[in-house]
């Protein structure tokens, strides 16, 4: 019984930690392309790797890391 409910409290952790990093990433494409003033479309499509940009790829890159850090400060 206690391995079954040690599962189970660390899958229900694991849910709860990918539902705050979500949060964290909803909207992303939107506040890079309104930083930078271009589509948001755009930017997913160099997130995709469909088109490219540097200035569009180092937001990307610099949103990331600062999600990452809030990340690991809500844990």
């Amino acid at each position: 019984m206690t391995k079954n409910r040690n599962k189970r409290q660390r899958t229900k952790i694991t849910e709860e930690s990918l539902l705050r990093t979500h949060r964290l990433h909803s909207g992303m494409y939107a506040r890079i392309a309104q930083k930078l003033g271009v589509d948001p479309s755009y930017v997913s499509r160099v997130a995709k790797g469909e088109r490219q940009s540097q200035e569009v790829k180092r937001a990307l890159l610099s949103e990331l890391a600062t999600i990452g850090k809030g990340a690991l400060a809500m844990e």
